[in-house]
């Protein structure tokens, strides 16, 4: 009986593509797993507040100058004419500039005079980094001569990644600000010394830029109609002091932010991006519309629409309006044919005429006029 030559068996081409489908497969889910992890990392590094400074201790009182402060008619607002950000003073006809901040290792900006004129709030940031990164600010008060300079709130406090946009209520006893994630700040409301925070509102997206009613009871801030927040989502809301339901005011679909009421509580200006698209600095003017108070409440006027304050804005860059104490004009900082030059300080009368430029000739960037002149 004679031995039967054994088969050679052949492999399966399905087979070895099945070990190639399984290696990539295996590739794909270790380099999806990695793109997670460092996502993750990402995420919570951004997410992480700073370290507050254990030399840091809260204020027990608040810097203020003898009467009189500020003169009334002045205006505070920052320059980098010196190299850095600083904290400066001027009439509301850009004459008697003086220097009040000299911190070369900081920039100083937003600059907030007090109602009573006596103590300007302000935030810094390292050297160089000035509005750009809202994690690194930190909130000081200064004597209106610019003395007794102390740190409210560094950054970090609470636990806020974020924080900014720091103002007064009407009676100089609280402040109203932003703070908390990078992607789901919320407004808050502090004793004159920025501590002891309560939240007022509690929504999904980015509740930025809030502004006091002149009532002392309601507030404007900027928020998104859902949780997904892109900025040309950024709408107008008002809002009580002690939270609850937020009143839609706008619904443009254009990118809103800055908001601020008029003294007399019958208009608010605020800004928009009007060109541009969703990508770079692109076009901002200042909007108008009167709104009206009842019982606490406020509301638009049924019927009127937004006006654009600056009539010939061109491709000019608007920023942050600040209303004289008479609402008669309005204060800016304004770029007018990109950001080259830098920003300088202008005036508008509420009606749109006499559009004027108060740092002309002034080196540097001149930003952020603030006045209850």
């Amino acid at each position: 009986m004679s031995e039967q030559t054994p088969r050679r068996v052949r492999r399966r081409p399905h087979r070895r593509w099945q070990r190639v489908v399984l290696i990539v497969l295996g590739s794909t889910a270790v380099v999806l797993i990695a793109s997670i992890v460092v996502i993750a990392v990402i995420v919570h590094r951004l997410n992480t507040p700073e370290a507050v400074p254990k030399s840091w201790r809260a204020p027990t009182v608040l810097p203020a100058s003898t009467q009189p402060g500020i003169p009334a008619g002045s205006l505070v607002f920052d320059s980098n004419r010196t190299g850095n950000y600083e904290i400066w003073t001027m009439n509301a006809n850009g004459d008697d500039e003086r220097h009040l901040t000299d911190d070369r290792a900081y920039d100083s900006w937003w600059a907030q005079l007090s109602p009573n004129r006596r103590t300007i709030l302000f935030y810094r940031t390292p050297r160089g980094t000035h509005d750009r990164d809202y994690s690194k600010t930190s909130l000081w008060a200064m004597a209106a001569n610019g003395a007794d300079q102390v740190e409210l709130r560094p950054a970090g406090l609470d636990g806020w990644v974020y924080q900014g946009h720091a103002e007064w209520s009407p009676d100089g006893r609280r402040l109203v600000m932003f703070g908390g994630s990078r992607l789901n700040p919320q407004i808050w409301i502090t004793n004159d010394l920025g501590g002891n925070p309560t939240e007022v509102t509690h929504r999904g997206g980015s509740n930025i830029d809030p502004s006091w009613a002149p009532d002392g009871r309601t507030m404007a801030f900027v928020g998104c109609p859902s949780s997904v927040c892109l900025p040309r989502d950024q709408e107008i809301y008002v809002i009580p002091d002690t939270g609850g339901a937020a009143t839609r005011i706008t619904y443009d679909s254009l990118q809103d932010d800055d908001p601020a009421f008029s003294h007399d509580g019958r208009e608010l200006a605020w800004l928009t991006k009007v060109g541009g698209g969703s990508l770079g600095v692109g076009t901002w003017n200042i909007r108008l519309l009167p709104v009206k108070t009842t019982g606490g409440t406020i509301s638009v006027v049924r019927g009127v629409h937004p006006t654009f304050l600056v009539k010939a804005n061109g491709d000019a860059i608007d920023s942050k309006p600040a209303w004289s104490l008479n609402d008669k004009t309005i204060y800016f900082h304004r770029a007018v044919g990109g950001l080259k030059s830098g920003f300088q300080i202008w005036a508008i009368n509420v009606n749109g005429s006499d559009l004027r430029e108060l740092t002309k000739g002034e080196p540097g960037s001149n930003e952020y006029p603030g006045t209850y002149a």
